[in-house]
């Protein structure tokens, strides 16, 4: 088992102040009053049943991985069952969209990520927004790799990159989604440093991870997760970079994208989040986050996500929607939206 990058204590980008709800104190005994309502802005009972967990990519790649790792322990702690559920397409933005059109109360939640809640919108023209998620907490946190086969003739980045350069468009990326930060990434590639790949969509990276290993692209742009690092230490895949802007623990020999003189390109990192439909009431949102943290303690569920990629400390619904925040910011500047 490798040493735990929990220990590196990586910071997401922190949001303002949290904004607090007022729950206004129920005391009357006036007519017509139900004094076993619950109070504004509370649901009357939290859980009333089984929690449906929205996946919105396909089974097999590091977002369901992560969800399934999670959903038993969230369901003993809440006391319920907290029942999976891939429902795919768009780049995330369709599971993420059958999660915001369920009530908002709780029931419905999903595991999300920036690229599904600020990049989709921009990029696509969703009629959807961050605004319409509540964010509950950081799962967890995974830059990518740029990975070839263990038989490549690319010993390297800088080999890979030379022969793109001198053949635009000829070697193929697999991506997990058209509308990813890692797509918008090698777009940027090309745009910025004049090095143009085809980026080859999936519907998640379990998708271009099979492509890869059929030899079907020529290498992919995916999720540090832990098949894949499992590949590399077999010789199956080989790493050519990672786009976090430090180099990982766990792949020490593998440099950055920004040491290989790609300064600008550190956006390709995925945040996993648990998210609710906005309107979720505080007592609902407090009891999920209060379970998702405990959660992230226990070894067996950090061993099951994989421990390399659970922050040091928790990470609240705040701290994600200040990271939101940045990544809109960005991606509008970006994208002209």
């Amino acid at each position: 088992m490798r040493s735990m990058s929990r220990k590196q204590n990586r910071s997401l980008v922190a949001a303002g102040a949290m904004m607090g709800v007022a729950l206004l104190a129920g005391c009357s005994s006036a007519a017509g009053t139900d004094s076993s309502a619950a109070p504004e802005g509370e649901a009357a009972s939290f859980p009333s049943g089984d929690i449906r967990f929205v996946i919105p990519y396909s089974a097999g790649g590091p977002t369901d991985v992560t969800a399934r790792a999670l959903a038993p322990c969230l369901g003993d702690s809440l006391g319920t069952n907290v029942i999976a559920e891939n429902i795919t397409g768009g780049s995330g933005s369709v599971g993420l969209q059958d999660m915001i059109s369920k009530p908002a109360d709780g029931q419905t939640i999903a595991i999300v990520s920036p690229g599904m809640v600020a990049l989709s919108p921009i990029a696509n023209g969703l009629d959807y927004s961050r605004e319409d998620v509540k964010s509950i907490g950081v799962i967890s946190y995974s830059p990518m790799i740029l990975a070839v086969p263990g038989s490549s003739p690319y010993a390297s980045a800088e080999e890979f990159f030379a022969a793109a350069e001198e053949a635009p468009g000829t070697l193929t990326v697999g991506v997990s989604g058209a509308s990813t930060p890692q797509a918008i990434e090698l777009q940027r590639l090309a745009d910025e440093y004049g090095v143009q790949v085809t980026v080859v969509p999936f519907d998640g990276s379990a998708g271009a991870i099979t492509a890869l290993l059929g030899g079907h692209v020529d290498s992919v742009f995916v999720n540090d997760q832990e098949d894949v690092v499992q590949r590399i230490e077999s010789g199956d895949f080989n790493a050519l970079a990672v786009s976090s802007p430090e180099r990982q623990a766990h792949l020490e020999d593998v440099p950055t994208l920004a040491e290989l003189g790609y300064e600008d390109l550190t956006l390709a990192v995925t945040i996993y989040a648990l998210a609710a439909p906005a309107g979720t009431p505080e007592n609902a949102v407090t009891a999920l986050s209060d379970a998702l943290q405990g959660c992230l303690t226990d070894e067996a569920t950090i061993d099951a996500i994989g421990e390399d990629y659970v922050p040091a400390e928790y990470q609240d619904g705040a701290d994600f929607d200040g990271f939101l925040a940045e990544a809109e910011e960005v991606y509008s500047t970006m994208l002209g939206g």
